[in-house]
């Protein structure tokens, strides 16, 4: 029978220190990338931004928590509770962004190929999650 390796350096670790980079940078590039000057003519037409703002926070939070993770002892019931909600809350992305609002845009090809890696993050979501189980 194959034994885990219970080395510090494992795949995992390189895998939760990935994802919370990833998800750092997103939520940066996204704050970066917000703009409040025409906000109000915006949600006049409804557009709404301060979703996108509220989710970049999210993004940098979980993304420190997870590179925290990886060196500071947080509570198992905590850690359970956020590498849940993280996980739903990609995979509601996924189900929004490329089932319900676009389906086989802008070609099949590229649509295939985003929602794979989206998937790869969810899936390395659940890998990651289940070290904590």
């Amino acid at each position: 029978m194959a034994r885990k390796s219970t080395s510090l350096l494992g795949s995992v670790f390189f895998l939760q220190l990935a994802l919370g980079v990833f998800f750092i940078v997103l939520g940066i590039s996204d704050v970066t990338s917000y703009d409040s000057s025409l906000n109000e003519l915006k949600r006049a037409f409804g557009k709404n931004e301060v979703l996108s703002l509220v989710t970049a926070i999210v993004e940098i939070v979980m993304g420190a928590i997870l590179v925290l993770g990886l060196f500071m002892r947080v509570s198992t019931d905590l850690t359970k509770l956020l590498g849940v909600a993280l996980f739903v809350l990609w995979a509601a992305y996924i189900v929004l962004a490329f089932l319900i609002d676009n389906f086989l845009e802008p070609s099949f090809l590229t649509w295939l190929y985003r929602l794979s890696w989206h998937c790869i993050i969810l899936v390395s979501l659940w890998i990651v999650g289940r070290r904590y189980i």
